[in-house]
C-alpha cells in the first residue's frame, strides 16, 4: 500500500528512478522506498547520511542500466536481510520470489555459520558465483553496490579502504569484464587504484592535467581530416575522441616498462555507424587516410568476444606520425559495449536461453563444488575470473583463451584432460618445448604425449588454470588411493609372513574391518600404504602377547605366535624400493638417497613411506615403530638426476677439465651453470649417473682437480 506520506527526498527518488527507466511501476517502488526508510530508520553510514542514501544510490545504478523491475527492487531491498530483522519471507511476500533471490544471493554468510573470515569470505563468494549461473542479474546488483561503496571509501579508514579497493581488482573488476560491462569496469578500476596506488594514481592524474590541452588538440587533429573525409564520400556516422582511463594506462606503463609520455595510445577515436556493413565501409576510409599496422588489427565483429563485445579495431600511423587506435561499431554494439549482457538479459530470461556466453560461469560452478579448501577457492577466484590474458591456437585452428603465464600443461588440459594426464611437451611454431614452457600469445600448439607418460606431484606447482589443477588432484586422489592400497597389502602381508603365519591361518577379513574399524578391506590397506595406521596396532593385532601390558580381542581371531626380537621385526623381508615415480613412496629431500646408500623406510601419516639414509640424523624423530626394513630394487637400471656444486679459484680452463672428467666418467650432463668474482667461482651441475659409486668416484677425481676448493653433493 502507498504511504500516506512521502518525503521530498523519497519523492525525488521515485522521480529519479521513473526518468531513467519509465518501464518501472511507481506504486511498487512507492512501496519499496516505504518499507527500507521504516526498515532502515536509525541507521547511519559512515558519512553521517541516513543509511537509506546507500540503497537508493544502488537503485539509480540500476535504473539507469535499465534493468528490470525485481532487479531495482532488489537492489532497495538488498541490505535489508542483511542489517535489519525483516526476513526474506516477507520480501518474498511483498515484493516477489524474483526480488527475494537476488537479495538473498548478495547477502554475506554471517561470521555465526563460519569460524574464520576467510572461510565466511570463501562462502559468500561460493553463494554468489552459484546465483549468477541461474540468474545474471544478481551480478549487477552487487557490482552496482560495490560501485556505490567505492565512490564513499573516503569515510573509511585507510587500510580498510586498501584492502576493499584490492578485492574488487580481484574479484569485482574481472566480473565487469566477463560480462562486458565495460562503463562499469574502468569506474571501478580507477576507483580502485586510487586507493590501493595513491602515489602512482596521482602521478597519472597530473599528467593527464598537464597535457590536457596538447591532448585534446591532437585528438583535434585527427577527428577533423576524418570528418571531412566522412563529408567527402557523403557518410553518415559519429566520431568521438577519448582518453582512456587511469588505470588502463598505469598497465600500458608496466607492461612496456615505460614513462607516461612514452605512451603512444593513451586515447583512442570511437566511429559508430548504423549497420554492420558500414563498418566495413569506415574501416577502408580510415585506412585510405592513414596507413594501417596490420599486427594490432582485430575484428570483433567477425568473431564477437565471449562477453558479446563487438567491434573493429584498428591502429594507425596518424598526424605527427604517431600512432592512433580506432574503434568502429554500430549503435547497438555500443550499447552493448557500455551494458555488457545488461542490454540482452530481458531476451535471455524471456527465452531461457544462454548459449556459450555464460558457458564459463557453469563451469566455475561446477570446479568451485570440487575445491573445498577456503583459501585454495579464493586463488581459484583471483586467477580464473580475470579476463583472458592471450588466445592460443591448436594445429586445426581452434583458438583456446588461457590467463598469461599459462604453460604447456594448461594448454593441454584446456584441450582435453586425457591429453594433459599424458603430455610430455609441445611443438610450438615447429619448435620442440618442455611441459613446463610459458605458451607465447598467438601460438599455434601441437602437444605431443605418450601412454607411458603420468603426472607428478611438481606437475601443480607448473599449471596456473584451475582446469589443470583440478584435473590433476582428482587423477592424483584416485592414484594415491590405487598406489596406497597396493602398498599396503604389502605391508600387511610382510607383517604376516615375519610372523611366519601362513594364508591358512591369516585373520579373516570380517574380524580384521571389525577390530580396525574400516568399512572395507581397500580402506584398510589404503590407510596402511598412506601411513595413517601405526604399524605397532598391526603388531598387536597379528601378535597380542608382544604388546606389553595391554590384552586385545586379536586373541579371539587366531592363535599366538612366537615372539620375534624387535631387530628381527625391521629388518626381515625389506621392502623393494624402485626408482620410478610414486604418489607414496617418496625420497627424503634431507639426505637424497641414491642407488647404493643403505636406506631405511618411515611410514608417515599421509605421505606413505619416506625413504632415508640409514645415518639420517632426521630418522632420530621416527618412532621404532614406524620405521620399515627397505632395499634397493635388484632391478634398478635407471640413471638418476646426480647434482654437483663446484667452488674453485678463477682460473683459466677449469671448467673445461671438469667437463672432461664428466666425459670421461661417461655421465649424460643435462644442466650447467658458472657463476664468477674475481677470484672465486661457482659451477652447479646437472647429470645422470646409475649407482652411487659412479658418483662418489666423479666427486672424488674433481675435487683433486688443481684450483677446486670444494665439491657439495646437492
Amino acid at each position: 500500500m502507498e504511504p500516506a506520506k512521502f518525503s521530498t527526498n523519497q519523492e525525488h527518488i521515485v522521480s529519479v528512478l521513473l526518468k531513467k527507466n519509465p518501464d518501472l511501476d511507481e506504486g511498487i517502488l512507492r512501496t519499496a522506498i516505504a518499507f527500507i526508510a521504516d526498515a532502515h530508520s536509525g541507521q547511519y553510514r559512515k558519512s553521517g547520511m541516513p543509511y537509506t542514501e546507500h540503497p537508493f544510490e544502488v537503485a539509480k545504478i540500476l535504473a539507469d542500466l535499465k534493468q528490470d523491475q525485481a532487479t531495482v527492487l532488489a537492489g532497495l531491498l538488498h541490505d535489508v536481510v542483511e542489517d535489519t530483522p525483516h526476513t526474506l519471507d516477507e520480501i518474498s511476500e511483498k515484493f516477489g520470489q524474483d526480488t527475494a533471490f537476488m537479495v538473498d544471493a548478495v547477502t554475506k554468510i554471517t561470521e555465526a555459520q563460519e569460524a574464520s573470515k576467510t572461510a565466511q569470505k570463501a562462502e559468500t563468494y561460493r553463494k554468489l558465483i552459484t546465483a549468477m549461473a541461474k540468474d545474471p542479474r544478481v551480478i549487477m546488483i552487487k557490482i552496482a553496490d560495490r560501485i556505490h561503496n567505492m565512490r564513499t571509501m573516503r569515510y573509511m579508514k585507510p587500510e580498510k579502504r586498501k584492502l576493499i579497493a584490492q578485492e574488487t581488482l580481484d574479484i569485482y573488476i574481472p566480473l565487469t569484464h566477463r560480462f562486458g560491462l565495460y562503463k562499469l569496469k574502468t569506474e571501478l578500476e580507477d576507483l580502485s587504484f586510487k586507493y590501493v596506488n595513491p602515489d602512482e594514481y596521482k602521478k597519472i592524474v597530473d599528467e593527464l592535467i598537464g597535457t590536457k590541452e596538447s591532448r585534446e588538440k591532437y585528438i583535434q587533429s585527427v577527428i577533423g581530416p576524418l570528418q571531412f573525409k566522412m563529408m567527402l564520400e557523403e557518410f553518415d556516422c559519429a566520431i568521438q575522441g577519448r582518453t582512456k582511463n587511469i588505470y588502463s594506462i598505469y598497465n600500458k606503463m608496466i607492461a612496456r616498462n615505460c614513462q607516461f609520455e612514452d605512451i603512444f595510445d593513451i586515447f583512442a577515436i570511437r566511429i559508430v555507424v548504423e549497420t554492420i556493413p558500414e563498418c566495413y565501409l569506415a574501416l577502408g576510409y580510415v585506412h585510405n587516410l592513414w596507413t594501417p599496422l596490420q599486427s594490432r588489427f582485430k575484428d570483433y565483429i567477425a568473431t564477437p568476444k565471449p562477453n558479446l563485445y563487438q567491434s573493429i579495431h584498428t591502429t594507425v600511423i596518424g598526424p605527427e606520425n604517431k600512432m592512433v587506435e580506432v574503434q568502429i561499431r554500430t549503435k547497438d554494439m555500443d550499447v552493448t559495449a557500455e551494458k555488457g549482457f545488461a542490454a540482452h538479459w530481458a531476451y535471455k530470461l524471456e527465452t531461457q536461453h544462454e548459449g556459450e556466453e555464460l558457458a564459463w560461469l557453469n563451469h566455475m560452478v561446477k570446479l568451485q563444488d570440487e575445491i573445498k579448501d577456503s583459501r585454495e577457492y579464493l586463488d581459484f577466484l583471483r586467477i580464473d575470473l580475470k579476463p583472458e590474458g592471450m588466445t592460443v591456437f591448436t594445429p586445426k585452428g581452434n583458438s583456446i583463451e588461457l590467463p598469461e603465464g599459462s604453460t604447456v600443461l594448461d594448454f593441454a588440459f584446456a584441450v582435453h584432460t586425457e591429453l594433459g594426464l599424458h603430455c610430455i611437451g609441445a611443438r610450438i611454431n615447429e619448435e620442440v618445448f618442455s611441459i613446463d614452457k610459458v605458451v607465447p600469445h598467438g601460438a599455434t600448439i601441437q602437444i605431443l604425449k605418450s601412454p607411458h607418460q603420468e603426472p607428478s606431484p611438481e606437475w601443480l606447482d607448473l599449471v596456473k588454470t584451475a582446469k589443470a589443477k583440478q584435473e590433476l588432484r582428482r587423477w592424483m586422489k584416485t592414484s594415491i588411493n590405487q598406489q596406497a592400497r597396493a602398498l599396503g597389502k604389502e605391508i600387511w602381508v610382510r607383517e604376516l609372513r615375519i610372523q611366519k603365519i601362513d594364508k591358512q591361518h591369516a585373520p579373516k577379513e570380517e574380524d580384521i574391518l571389525r577390530y580396525f574399524g574400516y568399512p572395507t578391506i581397500d580402506a584398510f590397506y589404503e590407510c596402511i600404504g598412506q601411513g595413517e595406521l601405526p604399524l605397532q596396532d598391526i603388531h598387536r593385532f597379528i601378535s597380542p602377547e608382544s604388546s606389553i601390558g595391554k590384552e586385545t580381542n586379536a586373541l579371539r581371531f587366531f592363535p599366538s605366535f612366537s615372539k620375534d626380537s624387535k631387530n628381527k621385526l625391521q629388518s626381515a623381508m625389506p621392502l623393494q624400493i624402485g626408482l620410478e615415480t610414486s604418489l607414496v613412496i617418496h625420497f627424503a629431500s634431507c639426505c637424497a638417497p641414491i642407488p647404493g646408500d643403505t636406506i631405511v623406510g618411515w611410514l608417515r601419516p599421509q605421505k606413505g613411506i619416506e625413504v632415508h639414509k640409514s645415518n639420517c640424523p632426521e630418522l632420530k624423530k621416527a618412532p621404532i615403530e614406524q620405521q620399515i626394513a627397505v632395499n634397493w630394487s635388484d632391478e634398478i637400471n635407471k640413471p638418476f638426476s646426480a647434482h654437483l656444486t663446484v667452488v674453485t679459484d678463477n682460473r683459466q680452463n677449469i671448467t673445461l677439465e671438469i667437463l672432461q672428467e664428466l666425459k670421461v666418467a661417461n655421465v649424460f650432463l643435462d644442466r650447467m651453470s658458472v657463476a664468477s668474482v674475481k677470484s672465486s667461482g661457482r659451477i652447479r651441475l646437472e647429470f645422470k649417473a646409475f649407482r652411487k659409486e659412479q658418483l662418489d668416484s666423479i666427486t672424488n677425481k674433481i675435487s683433486q682437480i688443481s684450483g677446486v676448493r670444494e665439491v657439495k653433493k646437492i
